[in-house]
């Protein structure tokens, strides 16, 4: 059985790391005179970076969930 709550409580990583890259993206692309350019290069990577943290939370949720199952029908 699943546990409610902590679908409830999960954090979601990508949109604030897209966000922060497309900050630090625009702050360099302004250096350098090409906005548009750092914009791109700055959200891709914070989508990247982003979704692997979720990825990797959404695994160890799993992974917590799959053994307090197996627990459950042990005992």
């Amino acid at each position: 059985m699943k546990n409610k709550k902590s679908s409830e409580d999960t954090t979601y990583f990508m949109p604030i790391f897209m966000s922060i890259g497309l900050s630090v993206g625009m702050a360099i692309g302004a250096a350098v005179d090409k906005i548009s350019i750092g914009m791109c290069i700055g959200i891709s990577i914070g989508v990247c970076i982003g979704s692997l943290l979720d990825m990797r939370n959404r695994k160890s949720a799993n992974d917590n969930s799959d053994s307090d199952d197996s627990s459950d029908t042990e005992g």
